[in-house]
């Protein structure tokens, strides 16, 4: 099983990181291309993950099984899903560490996937694609996040609003939908440029 491993940081504390993390909806918020169908409970949720590759359009609906360890502040989420348009499957496994950084002003994330993906879409697993698509979601979800509890923050600092007030604002997400046309024509290029290299 492919496994790819990647880490950040978040200018917050890891106590309030962490109970960032076990908020389903604002983390599904923070994640481009994903959103949750129906009210998710503590530890299950359905929902969809969608990526565009230039022309084609996948997304997977599926299933949602989260795992909670609070005293390492470790995390476990498997999730399954099918693109029926192209009858694909694909399965992960995201294991997530949050450590303290910064003298415990700022928390590190590192993740560890491991991935299955079979059907036609299986192609994008070689080449770097997937490893590609995995580093750019991240990269976004840490902006995400860290503009989310930003927000949050500022919004708890401020004078209690009027009653009939929303009680949360909306945070502008850097991507709704993840469209890694980009990243494969980067791939590419790096090929052609070490092929011309060797020649």
């Amino acid at each position: 099983m492919p496994q790819i491993k990647q880490a950040f940081s978040v200018n917050h504390p890891r106590s309030t990181v962490w109970a960032q993390f076990q908020d389903l909806p604002r983390m599904a918020e923070c994640l481009p291309g994903a959103s949750l169908m129906g009210v998710p409970s503590a530890n299950h949720a359905d929902g969809r993950m969608t990526v565009k590759l230039g022309p084609v359009r996948a997304e997977f609906t599926g299933a949602v099984d989260i795992e909670a360890d609070e005293g390492n502040y470790r995390g476990k989420i498997v999730g399954t899903g099918m693109d029926k348009s192209h009858g694909s499957r694909a399965k992960g496994e995201i294991v997530y560490m949050l450590e303290e950084a910064a003298s415990g002003a700022a928390t590190r994330v590192s993740v560890v996937v491991d991935y299955t993906l079979a059907g036609s879409l299986a192609q994008f697993a070689r080449g770097g694609i997937v490893d590609a698509v995995a580093e750019q979601i991240c990269r976004d979800f840490a902006a995400n996040l860290e503009t989310q509890m930003n927000a949050e923050s500022r919004q708890a600092a401020e004078p209690a609003q009027e009653a009939g007030a929303p009680a949360r604002i909306e945070v502008p997400r850097k991507a709704r939908e993840l469209n890694a046309l980009g990243l494969v024509m980067a791939i590419l290029r790096r090929k052609v440029a070490a092929l011309v290299g060797r020649a």
